[in-house]
């Protein structure tokens, strides 16, 4: 049997010549155009990059071993949970109860809601983007169904799982306005999967409300490169690109807004075989309602997706990524519970429509505009893509480099997210139970010594408490900190008050056109929409300013220094605490931060421990974003801004925003006109309006207030922090008076007991970290 070579592929200069060599190999030549198209197609069949060979891809078995090592070890966890509640927490003596709570506060309660978490915690991959990216084609290329219609109602005003099931069907859920909750409207029985697509519009024809097929027009538009007569229905669903395929007009549409709230689509796609599901999303903020469920995704996603349209040419719609942000930033957050940039992939659709001699300005200007408004956005996250190319090669038998490169991604970022909800629960277990341990020792070294040996033991503990309470209450501690934050505030006022005065914010704020109005839903509150709109805007320019004066990053910078000096020694004082209380060096001496890496350290500190305090206490804020990545306690007070511009600020600035443009829109009034017109009517006050607003906006005074967004919220974190140290160390110091006066003679036993469950616990914890080649 004769093999292709690589030789033979790069000697191929015509189509003749191309043509020539797939009928040798008998391969399929199907959608091809160009030489190029029919040299990416001969690599594959070098490679052997069969679809059929695929379904039992690396890829597929990752995600499959990943779901079913996090499914055994979560049981593990919870009875581990179950066990230290029942035998170590519940029966916690009262002298210790005031630890723990330093800590934690709702330690016992956490201990339950955790195990509900585990016990009901899935695998979502969100799917988002911008109009006519291409989302729907994707996921059915991803999935290697025609599952989704593209430019049907659901992909713009309706969240859909995709989930997998034996048996196939869809359930449609209808949002009770009254009840606030979602209802199940319909539940309907696929036979074949060639149906689904054709099913799930005619469902969104029988649910949308006030619908007047008489007002409306039903236009399609020819498909990039192909003709739509050539390919039947299936090959039709798999190629579309575009929302403007299949749409609907909305010019006479009293109200186009559906009344679903959720589709639910089962199948048996075998790559969601093993546990994981795609949420297909509208855009955010195109309807109030899926943009509220879409948000509430984010902090469970293994993964999200965000497709872009290279058509644009770059033109990457920054608002909408800012606006996903800014959700995601002000809802509110459960410990262990929250939504991680470096999850995301980008994918650049079309790529094939951008002309070879501009790919690489193109590609430089989307990685500068997603390193702009993403926080930690790495080149690797980003994939050029085109359905087009990777429908044909599909059709063919072949599954693409790119397609390939996507499901590698979403099975790394799986396994990732799986390891580290493992991760994170059994650190805060490990942690907490080591605190316990360590007072129990405490007490039973007590029971054991006579009376001078134990005041001396215990004066010794005494004088590091008292050490780090005087170095945290010297008032030169706390001005030395906030001069920094003051002085730093000052410094980016100024510089804003100039940017905010300049003709690049100008042209930026006044440059407006609809699709930068993306709802789909009739609007009640002209003033929210635009407030939004304004603030998204806002936001994503000061990433412009933040670009080209790298203040916010010289502040944080400054404050890592400051902290890193002021509240070493007393993170050093505490350590020793530790130290002091250990129970068994060959268990007890290392606590290390385990989030950082999965590779052993040399030394042996409990450090990290305190350093990611607000991972324990779950009130520190800033603390607790840096704690969960695995920083020190300087940089974790300002992690939760670090990233860019958006993060942790993006409420302070937008009550700004808000007082300025609900002073200047008021006096227009406002009618329930159709969804087109409306967003006319936004455009037009906005564009109408903008030099007011920007008058408003640029002054020292609202330049001040902006400032005081970015630092404010690190000046509170850094106090409450403060406030949790000194909470600690009084719980400390009253234990250790308690341990002065009280004879523990008789509880002895008891406490070496709990001591050696509590080695029992940690050491099967240890066992669970070895398995993600983890440790503590």
């Amino acid at each position: 049997m004769e093999y292709i070579t690589e030789n033979e592929i790069a000697e191929i200069h015509s189509l003749k010549a191309a043509r020539n060599v797939c009928k040798k190999y008998n391969v399929s030549s199907k959608g091809l155009k160009v030489v190029q198209d029919y040299k990416d197609r001969l690599h594959l069949f070098l490679k052997d990059q069969t679809v059929e060979k695929y379904q039992h891809d690396s890829n597929v078995q990752q995600i499959k071993q990943s779901v079913a090592k996090f499914k055994i070890t979560r049981i593990q966890i919870i009875n581990l949970l179950q066990r230290a509640s029942q035998f170590i927490f519940q029966e916690l003596e009262s002298e210790l109860v005031d630890i723990v709570k330093a800590f934690d506060e709702h330690y016992l309660d956490n201990i339950d809601k955790y195990g509900r978490y585990l016990r009901n915690a899935e695998c979502p991959i969100l799917i988002a983007g911008e109009v006519s990216a291409g989302k729907s084609s994707l996921i059915n290329l991803i999935l290697g169904h025609a599952v989704l219609p593209v430019g049907h109602l659901h992909t713009t005003t309706c969240v859909c799982e995709l989930r997998f099931s034996s048996e196939r069907s869809l359930k449609s859920f209808t949002w009770n306005t009254a009840d606030k909750k979602l209802e199940l409207y319909q539940d309907t029985y696929i036979e074949n999967i060639s149906e689904m697509a054709s099913k799930i519009q005619d469902i969104m024809r029988l649910t949308s409300k006030n619908r007047n097929h008489s007002n409306g027009a039903v236009k399609s538009s020819s498909f990039t490169g192909l003709e739509a007569h050539n390919l039947d229905a299936e090959e039709v669903a798999m190629l579309s690109t575009s929302t403007e395929d299949v749409h609907i007009e909305y010019d006479n549409f009293d109200d186009l807004k559906l009344s679903n709230g959720k589709l639910e689509i089962y199948s048996d796609f075998d790559f969601l075989k093993d546990g994981i599901f795609l949420v297909d999303s509208p855009g955010i903020g195109e309807t109030s309602l899926a943009t509220e469920q879409v948000v509430n995704y984010l902090p469970s996603v293994c993964s999200i997706i965000y497709v872009i349209n290279a058509e644009n040419a770059g033109g990457i719609q920054e608002d909408r990524l800012v606006r996903l942000l800014t959700e995601e930033q002000n809802i509110e957050k459960e410990k262990f519970n929250s939504f991680s940039p470096e999850s995301a992939i980008f994918i650049c659709n079309k790529w094939d429509t951008i002309p070879i001699a501009e790919r690489d300005t193109v590609e430089k200007s989307i990685k500068q505009k997603l390193k702009r408004v993403w926080p930690g956005f790495r080149d690797s996250q980003l994939i050029l893509f085109s359905s087009a190319s990777a429908f044909n090669h599909f059709k063919a038998g072949f599954i693409s480099d790119e397609l390939k490169a996507i499901h590698s991604l979403i099975a790394n970022l799986v396994e990732e997210s799986l390891k580290q909800k493992i991760i994170d629960y059994c650190s805060w277990l490990h942690s907490l139970l080591g605190v316990v341990a360590n007072r129990y020792r405490l007490l039973t070294n007590c029971s054991f010594l006579d009376d001078s040996i134990r005041s001396s033991y215990l004066g010794d503990i005494k004088s590091k408490i008292t050490f780090a309470k005087n170095i945290i209450g010297d008032q030169n501690f706390h001005d030395n900190v906030e001069a920094v934050i003051d002085d730093g505030t000052a410094e980016i006022s100024n510089s804003l008050f100039q940017f905010l005065s300049s003709k690049k914010f100008e042209t930026g704020m006044k440059n407006w056109c609809l699709d930068d109005i993306p709802i789909r839903e009739k609007v009640d509150d002209i003033k929210e929409v635009i407030c939004k709109l304004i603030d998204d805007r806002f936001i994503r320019l000061l990433t412009l300013w933040e670009e080209d004066n790298g203040l916010l990053r010289q502040f944080y910078d400054q404050i890592r220094e400051s902290l890193n000096l002021h509240y070493g020694q007393v993170l050093a004082v505490l350590e020793g605490l530790e130290n002091k209380l250990e129970i068994e060096d060959s268990n007890l001496n290392d606590l290390r931060d385990i989030r950082i890496s999965s590779a052993p350290k040399e030394n042996k500190s409990w450090r990290n421990f305190y350093a990611g305090v607000g991972i324990i206490t779950g009130t520190i804020g800033g603390s607790a974003a840096g704690a969960a990545i695995g920083l020190t306690i300087a940089e974790g007070v300002a992690a939760a801004v670090i990233g860019g511009v958006i993060g942790g600020v993006t409420g302070g600035i937008g009550i700004v925003i808000s007082i300025v443009v609900i002073a200047i829109i008021a006096r227009y009034a406002w009618s329930a006109t159709g969804v087109s017109r409306q967003r006319r009517k936004i455009l037009s006050l906005i564009q109408n309006n903008a030099s007011d607003i920007i008058e408003d906006i640029a002054k020292e005074t609202r330049a001040k207030e902006i400032a005081r967004a970015y630092t404010n919220p690190i000046k509170e974190s850094i106090k409450r922090t403060r406030m949790q140290i000194v909470k600690h160390l009084k719980a400390n110091e009253v234990l250790l008076e308690e341990a002065k006066e009280k004879d523990y003679t008789k509880m002895r036993e008891t406490a070496l007991d709990k001591i050696d469950i509590i080695n029992k616990l940690r050491n099967e914890i240890n066992d669970i970290l070895k398995l993600y080649d983890c440790g503590v």
